[in-house]
């Protein structure tokens, strides 16, 4: 071995706290960037000595988690052979692959407690920095007004869901929150949890403010047993921003058209559906989940494969006439039931096992609610679709899961 070999492997540390910021932060900004940094794990793993080597493949094979997302990855292998699109099932099981060995490589390598409170404190500004530095060019140069930065902004130059974003916001807003407690740089950490907090009401997405409800109250549940002053203010400061982001015309449109179309008769939802392109979008997930369990059911024990999920949707809202459906060529929006669509019972259950073991998994508190964010979202999106979601399904929740708890809790 060359001294330029030891003296890297000296620093894998190091190498491992850069990977994991260039994850994170090319999340936002760059889907190229952010699909080599994934990859860029497999040869930091097997930098370093051949004891270690060996030793970390002896911990991965023991563990069940890992164990259960290699499963996982086949079972979309399963589906590729009996899809009648074949390219695309290849595509999808290629934007899956990191599935194969990330929780593997997460689940041996870790960092020093420094290195992790360094690595958040590093999240907390960059993301914030992004965020402020895309608002100013949307606002500023392409001028344009404040209730259109998901339209062209998020959608048009970042191309990432509200669903997604949301995990890369809460870093901030969790490490703001974990300094406040430590009673560490008050103002500048109060100042970070509320402008991120603000970029969330500003995505204006129900499910994404579902999300931060359910956290607010976590923390200030948690604060109260022994903070009760820090719990009040918080509630107060959410409340706050709460009332001054309902009357963003974003979020006002949104809960209107809720509220005012809501129907809860299947039959009335298919001929409204059936006639106008709607836009109530809890409508829409309630009628593709009816017509996607129609389909599983027709296509037990195996599933339409995993290259023909899509075209089996597209024909159910045919049969109905779902005009939005049909334009947009909705996926499921629903991860539980995408799995039993594409490979039957051996994907969703394989799935369901999944999400059932990383709950069984012992957590930091950012660990927690990141598994508590996916479950709940898988209700509502299609998370694994995406290699987005593939970063935060095999990369973030496996990172937080497997560091150590005491320096990731607030």
């Amino acid at each position: 071995m060359s001294f330029k070999l030891k003296d890297i492997i000296a620093k894998r540390e190091l190498v491992f706290f850069v990977l994991l910021a260039l994850v994170f932060t090319t999340f936002i900004f760059s889907y190229a960037l952010n699909s080599i940094s994934l990859f860029l794990f497999i040869p930091y793993f097997f930098l370093d000595t051949k004891v270690n080597i060996k030793t970390k493949f002896a911990l991965i094979i023991k563990n069940r988690l890992v164990r259960l997302f290699i499963l996982f990855f086949i079972a979309q292998l399963v589906g590729v052979f009996y899809s009648e699109h074949f390219d695309f099932a290849i595509k999808r099981v290629l934007v899956m692959l990191p599935l194969l060995f990330l929780p593997a490589i997460l689940s041996v390598e870790f960092l020093t407690k420094k290195k992790q409170d360094n690595l958040m404190s590093f999240l907390k500004y960059s993301i914030v920095l992004i965020f402020i530095g895309y608002f100013i060019i949307h606002v500023f140069v392409d001028k344009r007004a404040v209730n259109t930065f998901v339209y062209f902004t998020i959608n048009e130059k970042m191309h990432v869901s509200q669903f997604y974003l949301i995990f890369i916001l809460m870093l901030p807003i969790m490490e703001g929150l974990r300094q406040l407690h430590k009673k560490h740089q008050i103002f500048v950490n109060f100042l970070i949890v509320a402008v991120t907090i603000g970029f969330v009401f500003l995505l204006g997405n129900k499910t994404v403010l579902i999300f931060l409800f359910l956290f607010t109250i976590g923390i200030v549940y948690k604060l109260w047993q022994t903070n009760k002053k820090q719990s009040i203010l918080l509630a107060l400061s959410f409340l706050t921003l709460a009332c001054f982001a309902s009357q963003m015309p974003i979020i006002k449109n949104r809960v209107n058209v809720f509220l005012k179309t809501t129907d809860f008769n299947m039959e009335t939802i298919i001929t409204k559906n059936s006639f106008t392109q709607t836009k109530n979008t809890a409508e829409h997930r309630v009628l593709i989940d009816y017509l996607a369990i129609k389909e599983i059911m027709a296509t037990l024990p195996f599933g339409v494969g995993t290259g023909d999920f899509q075209e089996a949707l597209n024909k159910q809202y045919n049969t109905v006439n779902f005009k939005v459906a049909i334009k947009n060529k909705f996926n499921n929006h629903n991860q539980y039931l995408a799995e039993f669509l594409k490979t039957g019972v051996l994907g969703g259950v394989l799935f369901l096992m999944l999400v059932f073991t990383l709950w069984k998994t012992k957590k930091s508190r950012m660990g927690f609610y990141f598994v508590l964010l996916f479950s709940i979202g898988c209700l509502v999106e299609s998370y694994l679709d995406r290699q987005h979601g593939i970063v935060i399904f095999a990369c973030i929740i496996p990172f937080f899961l497997n560091q150590n708890s005491n320096s990731l809790s607030a």
